[in-house]
C-alpha cells in the first residue's frame, strides 16, 4: 500500500474547498480591480530591462485573471491536487508583481 504525502493538508483542503475557492476569487477580483484602477494604459512585465516591451494593461490583467480562473476551477474539481493551489498562488503573485514593477513601490 502506497503512503500519501501531505495527507492532512489534502484532507483539510478537500473539507474546506468552497472557502478556499471563495477566498481565491475575492483576492483575484480585488487584485484585478486595483490593477485596472492604478496602472497606466500601457505596462511592462519588467520595466527595468534595456529593451522594454509594453503591453496594454487589460491584456496582462486578463492573462493573469484567466490563469487564476483556470487554476481555481481545476482546484475546485480536484482539491487534493496541491499543484492547482500552487498555480492559483502563482497567478495572484504575478498580478501583484506586475503592480509592484509598474507602480514603483
Amino acid at each position: 500500500m502506497r503512503r500519501e504525502r501531505f495527507k492532512s493538508w489534502k484532507d483539510a483542503l478537500e473539507k474546506n474547498r468552497n472557502i478556499v475557492v471563495y477566498l481565491l476569487t475575492v483576492l483575484g477580483l480585488l487584485c484585478a480591480a486595483v490593477a485596472w484602477n492604478l496602472l497606466p494604459d500601457v505596462v511592462s512585465i519588467d520595466p527595468n530591462i534595456e529593451d522594454v516591451v509594453y503591453h496594454p494593461k487589460l491584456r496582462l490583467i486578463g492573462m493573469h485573471s484567466g490563469m487564476l480562473a483556470l487554476f481555481t476551477f481545476l482546484f475546485w474539481r480536484k482539491p487534493r491536487e496541491l499543484v492547482y493551489l500552487t498555480g492559483c498562488i502563482v497567478s495572484l503573485g504575478l498580478t501583484l508583481m506586475m503592480l509592484y514593477a509598474n507602480l514603483g513601490m
